[in-house]
């Protein structure tokens, strides 16, 4: 036994240390930050002003407690009308959709009445099983709609009722922001104590390391955001689409979505065409959503390597586990994982790799 520990000994304490990353780096995203969600919001929102506060601070001599106001609220006003601004465009859209609405109804009751009469026609010559089954399947997707419907109403009720806790969150984290920015040095320095002296360059070369790779993350994902707005303008413009600048940004942010990518627009606007038999138009939206598909899977994480400091496959293979395990979130705290598993090895922490 004595032989084996010392033989297998540091290879066991290496395996022991990654579990134990693992499980505290699960226990804080999954447990503790939604518990502790509104003091998260708090960080992030401290985390912004502080450079501003900083500078009215040092600069102008500013007291760091009223910059902190002052930046918060003006952060908080920005916030506010960018929702504002938003909510604002969306009933705008949807008035004008509305006003355009009945231009397009005649159109579109035609369109329909002509594909239920070829349904009907294709319906009846079918064997009797057949119908049945395709009846069982109807009612069945007419059931999952009904069903949507309700939950949807049921989701709205609840949004409804959980407004005064959502305010009241709110009021925690722009006090508790107030509170974390007004008093940071009070706050690192009462932090710092409670660990071994050695512990601080340790934590300021991760935090050092976290910044560097928080800001290549960024930039890669500022330069996928770009090749994609080419690609999908260059490529509207070539079929002939009018407003192909402002189509492709909407498209090219779509693509940094996961859950929807640019098939969330140009996949219905594809079958759209191909429905009212402008069979030409659709198959080059379909054709543009593929070579989209495939440059951004082939340069993604390429540029994610190169940016924030990882092996491609890496990348591939912390998103695809991180998407297995977690699902959409797991998908983005993947690569987080190994970012910050690696910040931790070049402090020393965990033991590097051969």
């Amino acid at each position: 036994m004595e032989n084996f520990f010392a033989k297998y000994g540091s290879i066991i304490r290496q395996i022991f240390i990654v579990i134990s990353v693992f499980l505290i780096f699960y226990i804080i995203i999954f447990k503790l930050i939604p518990f502790l969600m509104p003091f998260v919001v708090a960080l992030i929102f401290a985390v912004i002003i502080d450079p501003g506060v900083n500078f009215l601070e040092k600069k102008l001599r500013v007291p760091r407690g009223l910059a902190s106001f002052f930046l918060l609220l003006l952060l908080v006003a920005l916030i506010t009308y960018a929702i504002v601004l938003g909510i604002y465009q969306l009933i705008y859209e949807f008035n004008s959709l509305a006003e355009m609405a009945p231009a397009f109804t005649p159109s579109l009751n035609t369109y329909v009445n002509n594909l239920i009469e070829k349904v009907k026609s294709y319906y009846i010559t079918l064997p009797p099983n057949i119908t049945s089954f395709v009846e069982g399947e109807i009612q069945t997707i007419v059931d999952y709609l009904s069903n949507f419907a309700k939950n949807i109403a049921g989701w709205l009720i609840a949004l409804a009722t959980k407004l005064p806790n959502f305010f009241f969150m709110t009021l925690i984290s722009l006090v508790s922001a107030f509170f974390m920015s007004k008093d940071k040095y009070l706050i690192l320095d009462f932090i710092k104590r409670q660990f071994p002296p050695h512990w601080s360059e340790h934590a300021k070369n991760i935090q050092v390391d976290l910044w560097k790779t928080a800001f290549g993350y960024l930039k890669a994902t500022l330069i996928v955001l770009f090749i994609n707005f080419l690609e999908a303008s260059i490529g509207l413009a070539i079929i002939g689409i009018k407003y192909y600048i402002l189509l492709g940004l909407l498209i090219s942010v779509a693509d940094l979505l996961p859950a929807l990518g640019s098939g969330f627009v140009l996949i219905p606007w594809a079958l759209y065409h191909i429905l009212t038999k402008n069979y030409l138009l659709g198959i080059y939206l379909l054709i543009l959503y593929g070579v989209i598909t495939v440059v951004r899977q082939m340069v993604e994480p390429k540029i994610l390597g190169v940016t924030i400091g990882l092996h491609p496959l890496v990348i591939l293979l912390s998103m695809f586990i991180g998407a297995k395990l977690f699902g959409f979130i797991g998908l983005i705290m993947g690569p987080v994982f190994v970012v910050i598993f690696k910040a931790l090895q070049r402090a020393e922490i965990i033991p590097p790799w051969k």
